[in-house]
């Protein structure tokens, strides 16, 4: 079963609850009888907005994003358009996927999928309002 919550809490509290659930285990009876000792996974659901020059659009998408930024599951494209909807921003444009930070970004055992972006208004110099 997969459970989905809100938590709302002092960042270092929050962080001792999900470090002492994600560590406990549960008895697991499998479908031929026998028994098996399971951990709970803690998955977490993140939104993040990232603020960046608008000149460098391509490497950061490809590098948050990955070659396409699509969902990684099909089924999710639909959330992925209510949640871009509520946001208020546009679907995520086509981009120059030849280009990538030149660090190394650690992006194992996970899935970043873009959600949407938006122009920055400008300063009352016509800056990007970063």
């Amino acid at each position: 079963m997969h459970l989905y919550f809100i938590s709302r809490g002092m960042k270092f509290w929050v962080d001792k609850f999900i470090t002492s659930l994600q560590g406990q285990f549960l008895n697991w009876k499998r479908e031929d009888g026998t028994d098996a000792m399971v951990e709970i996974q803690i998955r977490p659901i993140q939104l993040w907005e990232v603020v960046f020059p608008k000149e460098h659009k391509d490497v950061v998408l490809t590098t948050i994003l990955g070659p396409d930024g699509k969902p990684y599951h099909k089924r999710h494209k639909k959330w992925v358009a209510a949640i871009r909807k509520v946001l208020g921003v546009a679907p995520i444009p086509k981009y120059d996927s030849t280009k990538a930070h030149p660090a190394a970004m650690h992006r194992q055992n996970m899935d970043c999928t873009g959600i949407g972006i938006k122009e920055d208004e400008p300063d009352n110099n016509g800056n990007e309002g970063l």
